[in-house]
Parts: structure tokens; sequence; C-alpha cells
């Protein structure tokens, strides 16, 4: 690593800060929980060589703990590594059930959703392509949120629009085509068409049991022509 090393806390303090979105959770709370045992300590104890001794190996435990974690991250390349949810790991919620009621249509953009992660919002379908919003549900994958809206249609069938939070993971295979400047890529998950696509740098994927490529790709490809990504 070429990263300088902390020796204070306020360095420690920083260090953590900027770890904090993309470390894993687990020694995350390792790292504070250390740094709040520093403080206890220091609390606790009275003046004099034995405090200042035992202060510095606290915080020195703590300083290593972090550079560990920092080591990690950079490692697994951050939020974009290894941990990241895979396109069967995305697709699979779209045909989950919904644990949740359908959002509601946006007070201020008529083809949005008020529904949206980290400000990419969920279209509304309603109007223009008779899809109506029927349910939500979000998920923790690899401590990324995923949001996920279901639309139903008159002749009853269901698709997921699922977005994924933070960076994109990668996806790889498919087939590409553009839809007005926009690439999406067409997948087959153990039968069941897949669409997959960036929004502000976020992954969508849309799919649905019975619902073929192209009434998806004409789907997610409305939301391009309609509202700027």
């Amino acid at each position: 690593m070429s990263e300088r090393r902390p020796t204070t806390e306020a360095e420690l303090t920083e260090l953590v800060r900027s770890i904090d979105v993309r470390a894993p959770d687990s020694l995350h709370r390792r790292v504070q929980d250390m740094v709040a045992d520093r403080e206890r300590s220091r609390g606790a104890r009275g003046p004099g060589a034995r405090r200042r001794i035992g202060g510095r190996l606290a915080l020195a435990g703590a300083i290593a703990a972090a550079v560990a974690v920092l080591a990690i991250v950079l490692v697994s390349g951050g939020g974009s590594g290894p941990t990241a949810p895979s396109l069967s790991e995305a697709a699979k919620l779209t045909l989950a059930p919904a644990t949740s009621p359908p959002p509601a249509e946006s007070s201020t953009h008529r083809a949005q959703l008020a529904a949206n992660v980290e400000g990419v919002h969920f279209p509304y379908w309603e109007g223009g392509l008779v899809w109506r919003s029927t349910g939500s549900r979000v998920d923790n994958v690899h401590g990324r949120r995923i949001a996920t809206v279901f639309y139903g249609d008159g002749a009853g069938r269901q698709i997921g629009y699922t977005i994924v939070s933070g960076p994109a993971p990668k996806v790889s295979g498919g087939t590409t085509t553009g839809r007005n400047g926009v690439p999406y890529t067409l997948h087959d998950e153990r039968g069941v068409a897949v669409v997959t696509w960036l929004r502000s740098g976020h992954l969508c994927v849309v799919s649905g049991r019975g619902v073929n490529s192209a009434t998806l790709l004409r789907l997610a490809s409305w939301r391009a022509r309609s509202v700027a990504s």
C-alpha cells in the first residue's frame, strides 16, 4: 500500500470515514468498536504513564485494523469488486414477490414514480404504455440496496424493474442494441428474457416470465425517450 498510515485519532477518523461506504460492515464495526474502547479507556484511567501507554496501544490497534480494512477494500476493487451483485442476483429479484405497496406517481414529474434509488426514479408507465405499478420491494445484496418496482398489464403479465445502488456492477455477455443513443443488453437467464442498461451510472434490470425481449426493450427505451437519464 502506498497510503500513509494514520498516526493520530483525527487521521484515523478521517480514514474510517473515507472507507465507510465501501468497507464491509463487519470490519467497519470492528474499527469503530476499537475507537470506542479507546475513548472509554481514556475516561476510566487516571493520569500517568499507564494511561498514556494503554491509550497508545489502543490507538495503535485501531489504526492497524483500519489499515487492514483499507487494504481489503483496495484489493477487492471497492464497490464494483467481486462482492457486487451479479446479473443473476439482480434479475432474480425482478421475479420475486412484492413485499410493499406500489409507489405513488411523482407529484412533480408525470412520467415518473415517487420511488427512486439515489436520485434515479422509476418510470410511470400507466399512461402511455398501460403498465400499472402493482407493488415493490427493497433488498440488500452484498451491502448494496436494490429496489424493485413491479408492473402489470391488462393481460395479466408482470415484470419487475430493478435499480442497483452504487456504481454499476460489471455485466458481461448478452447482445447489445442501441435505442436513442442508449445501449441496452439482452440476456437470457434460464429461459427468461432480461434487459439491462445504465442510468446515471446505475444498473437497471427489467424482466418478467412470459414477457419477450422486444416488449422489455420497448418499455426500457421508452424511459430513455421520455425522461432524461
